[in-house]
């Protein structure tokens, strides 16, 4: 019974398998019909061949999906991938050079909610074809990059994307989805340090550090200024640095001499990190998950102590094998690790 059962099961997933391969082979046609995240609805005659992004994640996903040979204009803001270097710079995201984006000919504009209403329609006036993105959950980003896959006839490659993207979440939620909220560490996400401003509620580094099994201490909402003695009384466990422009190790160093932020655990356990790349957190893109995987090699470590506190075992701390799902942990970890020396 042991082994039929293993049968089934295995021609089970081959069924399954055979079905998804069938269904990922299906050719994209034209024209095609799409509601975009502004709930506008955009026919699209052609595959697109001409293509201007107007938001540096949008860019990114493009070229992610396939598309990048395709995008003739992007942004001044545009730094990722590397490709990006050759194309048109059409201004910045909340001013655009319509005259530049019109000189472009694009048979698509690929937008985004930053842009504005304003300049979408500006845009659409002009008799420009625009889609609008907009994501404010990681399952807002998988779903853009499928769709974006389908406007530029790069279904398969966003769907092999989207498809990684869940097995690496998973790889992590599996393991921290059912930390209880006394064990997990208490994070803060620093982006700017005078004023101080941080990651608050609905913001993709506060879902990330929760995914990661962290607890975010910001409760409001956005991207809020957090005053130094609110922090020191949250006492956040883990500092995480993140600045555009190469000044993550910069905002670290400031953090760690800050006389009122020597008072958090975070600052005297030498729990400060920096963000090399701040776009695999904080942009909607297909990296974000490297974000996550990077976040949990932060927080693991402290939810295990924290975990050894609760039962009772700090001073057994050296037999980690105590902790349930110990060695799962240990095997994430490593599967991690090989994760982000491949990816970086």
């Amino acid at each position: 019974m042991f082994k039929l059962s293993y049968l089934m099961v295995f021609v089970l997933l081959v069924a399954v398998t055979g079905n998804a391969s069938a269904i990922v082979s299906e050719p994209v046609e034209y024209p095609m019909t799409i509601t975009d995240n502004f709930n506008f609805t955009v026919t699209i005659d052609e595959k697109p061949q001409r293509i201007v992004s107007t938001m540096k994640s949008n860019t990114e996903l493009l070229f992610a999906v396939g598309a990048g040979d395709d995008v003739v204009g992007g942004t001044m803001h545009d730094d990722y991938p590397p490709e990006v270097k050759n194309l048109t710079r059409v201004g910045g995201y909340t001013n655009l050079n319509y005259e530049s984006i019109v000189d472009l000919e694009p048979d698509l504009v690929l937008a985004e909610e930053g842009n504005g209403e304003e300049a979408v329609n500006m845009m659409k006036n002009l008799g420009l074809t625009v889609v609008v993105l907009n994501a404010y959950t990681i399952d807002d980003i998988m779903e853009n990059i499928e769709m974006v896959g389908r406007i530029t006839d790069n279904k398969d490659n966003a769907l092999a994307i989207t498809a990684d993207m869940r097995q690496r979440m998973d790889n992590i939620t599996q393991m921290t989805g059912d930390i209880p909220d006394e064990v997990r560490p208490r994070v803060l996400y620093v982006v700017w340090d005078d004023p101080m401003y941080g990651a608050g509620a609905n913001t993709y580094p506060s879902d990330l550090i929760y995914m990661a099994g962290g607890a975010n201490i910001v409760e409001a909402d956005g991207w809020p200024v957090i005053s130094l003695e609110d922090t020191v009384a949250s006492n956040p466990q883990i500092i995480i640095c993140s600045s555009m422009g190469n000044r993550s190790y910069t905002l670290m160093e400031s953090i760690n001499n800050n006389e009122i932020l020597a008072q958090t655990d975070a600052v005297k356990n030498n729990r400060v990190y920096a963000i090399a790349n701040p776009g695999t957190i904080e942009i909607s893109g297909p990296r974000i998950v490297q974000g996550l995987e990077e976040l949990y090699t932060y927080i693991q470590p402290v939810t295990v102590e924290n975990q050894l506190v609760t039962e009772g075992t700090e001073d057994e701390s050296d037999d980690t094998s105590s902790v349930p799902g110990f060695g799962m942990l240990l095997t994430t970890i490593t599967l991690l690790a090989g994760y982000l020396r491949i990816r970086r």
